[in-house]
């Protein structure tokens, strides 16, 4: 067994990204990794503005990009027979370098077979496609003309949801299907996604909400929509015990089985919505939509 294996073997749930620190713990969930490096870091590198508007919708955006952007992913990852052949088969020779053609092969088929049967679990079925497959265009839609601008979200320096949404739009831009999308309706965005992988020496600085660019307002009006909604019947499906869910999104019908983790997700967007000042709250319902009953009815 490599190596890595044996030190990950007693890490649960293993799921990636992987960080140990140097106390010899692990850690697994992106977010709260991501919260604890800032934590540690050097304050005049942080990734959150001083505009709390701003960070609730830096944790808004980053939480949509791991908990509906992956969907995307997965949906095109395992949908598509380019994509099949592709994106398992580099998986498994990342994860055994070792391994000769044949094991790859053996390790490729088992691997498929395993995500094929999830994938009704995170809602990616046959009957949602058309709903995951425009919120992913509409995100393109919305993103090319800001990418082209070539800076962050949120000014001239990386924020939360930059690396969030850089998280699954790395993959996406090179899973066969996706990235064929990418580069007919939003080529700027595959260059982004590149300036993103090698911040080294980036410094800036966060915008104010007022010059806050009106792609990334459309951005969090978008998400304020669509995914907010989602989020909430989730959280009321698994408070009443329920085991799936229905709602509407863009005017069709969508449905998936219960997310337990996806209940703690609503609660924490739910307290730092709470945590707001009335100013700050009334900010995002009158420039974003979002009402407050997604989170108080």
């Amino acid at each position: 067994m490599p190596q890595y294996y044996q030190e990950t073997k007693n890490v649960k749930p293993l799921i990636m990204p992987v960080v140990q620190y140097p106390d010899g713990g692990f850690a697994t969930d992106s977010t709260p990794i991501i919260l604890s490096l800032e934590a540690a870091a050097d304050p005049a590198r942080t990734i959150f503005s001083r505009d709390p508007v701003l960070n609730f919708l830096s944790f808004l955006i980053e939480d949509f990009a791991d908990e509906w952007l992956t969907k995307c992913l997965f949906h095109y990852r395992f949908s598509y027979a380019a994509d099949r052949d592709y994106g398992p088969r580099w998986v498994m020779d990342d994860s055994h370098p070792q391994a000769s053609a044949a094991e790859i092969d053996s390790l490729t088929k088992t691997f498929l077979q395993r995500q094929t049967e999830r994938m009704g679990i995170v809602g990616c079925t046959p009957e949602n496609a058309p709903i995951i497959e425009r919120s992913f265009k509409s995100l393109l839609a919305i993103m090319e003309p800001f990418v082209a601008l070539e800076k962050f979200l949120f000014g001239t320096r990386p924020s939360l949801a930059d690396f969030g949404l850089f998280g699954q739009l790395k993959t996406l831009d090179t899973d066969p299907t996706p990235l064929g999308i990418i580069r007919q309706q939003a080529p700027r965005l595959e260059h982004w996604v590149r300036r993103l992988d090698d911040l080294s020496g980036v410094e800036g600085e966060f915008s104010s909400l007022e010059s806050l660019d009106e792609s990334v307002a459309e951005l969090g009006a978008f998400i304020v929509s669509f995914y907010l909604p989602y989020l909430r019947a989730n959280f009321d499906a698994y408070t009443r015990g329920d085991s799936s869910f229905r709602l509407n999104v863009f005017d069709q019908p969508y449905s998936q089985p219960v997310f337990k983790y996806q209940t703690k997700c609503f609660e924490k967007l739910r307290k730092y919505f709470h945590a707001l000042s009335a100013d700050s709250r009334t900010t995002l319902r009158t420039r974003f939509g979002l009402d407050e009953t997604i989170f108080t009815g």
